[in-house]
């Protein structure tokens, strides 16, 4: 859960929730990261039925939908301005705006539909089983009960969030930089 922030959110990125869904993967990938050892020998292949435990309590079904939409949200601004860009720059005809408005639902359905949670969670209980031994399971299922845990974790997602904003406030600075050097590499 993400601290209300109300004077940063107005700075914020069209893509915060793509930022924030990012983050939250990240962090993901790094708990598994952190257990992703190959199985040691004799050591007990974690179940299935506590692999969808972990799935649930660390929120990897929400994390999924959040990620969904923020691609359709990607998407669709990625169509819009591929048409934009197409017209000159220009305000899209009243014919590429029918046409955008009646492309991007089907794009995002379809996108739904692969990536839904019921399509993707036995490829997920199958990754996590690979890389995870049961202890670990058990431990990061306890972990992800801890309210303790639950808040730093929170906590963790908002300094990403913020890192995130912070680097990406720095590129016109960082391009403005870049850009004598790209335009002095160019020169004969």
């Amino acid at each position: 859960m993400e601290p209300d922030l109300p004077a940063e959110r107005s700075t914020m990125p069209r893509n915060s929730s793509l930022i924030s869904c990012g983050a939250r993967l990240r962090h993901c990938v790094a708990m598994l990261a952190f257990c992703a050892q190959a199985l040691p020998v004799g050591a007990a292949q974690a179940s299935a039925g506590s692999v969808e435990k972990l799935l649930s309590v660390n929120g990897a079904q929400k994390s999924l939908v959040q990620a969904v939409a923020a691609y359709e949200a990607q998407i669709r601004q990625q169509v819009l301005a591929g048409l934009v860009q197409a017209n000159g720059g220009g305000a899209l005809t009243a014919q590429q705006q029918q046409a955008a408005d009646k492309a991007i639902p089907g794009v995002a359905a379809v996108l739904r539909e692969e990536m839904a949670w019921e399509k993707l969670k036995g490829h997920l209980v199958r990754i996590y089983q690979g890389q995870l031994t049961q202890a670990e399971v058990d431990r990061l299922i306890q972990l992800y009960q801890d309210p303790a845990y639950v808040r730093a974790m929170e906590k963790m997602q908002a300094i990403n969030m913020q890192t995130t904003r912070l680097l990406l406030e720095q590129m016109p600075h960082i391009a403005n930089r870049i850009q004598p050097v790209l335009e002095q590499a160019v020169k004969p």
